[in-house]
């Protein structure tokens, strides 16, 4: 499984490299273009909307999000 350790690993640093770039007010922020969650344009963030977390909230999930994330980083291999 050394193949999937790097692919996990190499989502975390992308995820982690992401975070240091944002203010600390808009970690943990959905952030919207319309109706569609996107990874933003760190340099023009106003030009989001934002969703913050609520408690009892739930974890965002669309065919956008999971096509984004398969296109990003593949399909696993078996």
């Amino acid at each position: 499984m050394p193949g999937l350790h790097r692919r996990i690993r190499s989502m975390i640093e992308d995820a982690e490299s992401f975070i240091a770039k944002l203010p600390s007010e808009a970690v943990g922020v959905i952030f919207m273009d319309g109706e569609k969650p996107v990874q933003p344009d760190v340099s023009a963030l106003d030009k989001y909307q934002r969703n913050p977390g609520t408690v009892r909230g739930f974890w965002p999930s669309s065919p956008e999000i999971s096509r984004a994330m398969l296109e990003r980083y593949g399909e696993p291999k078996p």
